[in-house]
């Protein structure tokens, strides 16, 4: 932030050399990280949810649907008394039904049994996720294209705060001088001190304050308003830095880097179920219960 006041032609002719805006540059190789960063945390996401499920399944908490079943029974009825002709007739008229029932048996048992082998397949998967995730991403790269755009406004600050300081030192200077000129001692004539004067050009400075509110020459509301923006952030600026740096896929905002377990650790996957199932307390038969003790 720029606390010395430009004209604003001097702002004009310096806007578009002078700008962070002009400054982000060529980002293309960290908003690729970014981009596969992000597809990463989507494919990561997606198997936490089947590794829940197949969890579900595992643990006993979710059945798969059972699946229907009459025209089965009824099949398995004419076969065990030997009718072949109601059997060959059930067969021609339900042929399609019967498949789609004899298909989602298979499914149903296929997910239970399966199920085991699907969470340790889904925990394998997951971790050579996260090992990717791990070495695709390059930190040493997105720390050097961060410092790179920021030196030139640290460069800019570094030259407004040299003037700023040299002010200071004169503001400061030419007060202690007058100061000590107009410095008289008062004596009454019975030899006791009076108390003095006191000329004051400065004010005591505040912590977090830029500039003391008390400067002579100075109006109060400007000096108020001075501290005020040294404490914040130009907002223009940041929601258009923001906007620049997004467009350009500069944006890392809310991703996820997971690291894959260590070969010793024999510890699960973390996929917390979202809506684990209630845990049913036996409440006995609702009647009090009787302790004989003999003594």
């Amino acid at each position: 932030m720029n606390l010395i006041r430009r004209s604003k032609k001097s702002t004009d002719d310096t806007a578009s050399t002078e700008s962070p805006l002009n400054e982000i540059g060529d980002v293309r190789a960290v908003a690729q990280i970014f981009d596969r960063l992000r597809q990463q945390n989507a494919q990561y996401d997606q198997a936490i949810a089947a590794l829940v499920a197949a969890n579900r399944i595992t643990c006993g908490w979710e059945k798969p649907a059972e699946p229907e079943m009459t025209l089965t029974v009824q099949r398995d009825v004419m076969a065990a008394l030997g009718d072949a002709d109601a059997l060959a007739k059930l067969d021609q008229e339900h042929q399609q039904a019967l498949a789609q029932e004899q298909a989602a048996r298979v499914k149903a048992t296929q997910q239970v049994l399966e199920a085991p082998t699907r969470v340790k397949a889904l925990e394998q998967y997951i971790n050579d996720l996260a090992g990717q995730m791990v070495a695709g991403l390059d930190e040493t790269l997105i720390d050097q294209e961060i410092r790179r755009i920021f030196r030139p406004s640290a460069r800019r600050m570094l030259e407004a705060a040299k003037t700023f300081v040299q002010a200071w030192r004169e503001m400061q200077s030419v007060e202690a001088v007058l100061l000590q000129r107009v410095r008289l001692t008062h004596t009454r004539v019975t030899g006791d001190a009076c108390t003095r004067y006191e000329h004051e050009l400065i004010g005591r400075q505040r912590d977090g304050e830029l500039l003391p509110t008390l400067i002579e020459g100075v109006p109060f509301e400007e000096l108020r308003e001075l501290n005020d923006l040294f404490t914040s952030t130009d907002n223009e600026l940041v929601t258009a830095l923001d906007t620049a740096l997004r467009s350009a896929g500069f944006d890392g905002w809310g991703l996820k880097v997971y690291h894959p377990k260590r070969k010793d650790d024999e510890r699960r996957i973390y996929a917390p179920d979202p809506n684990p199932p209630k845990k049913h307390l036996d409440h006995g038969t609702g009647q009090s219960s009787v302790v004989r003790v003999d003594v």
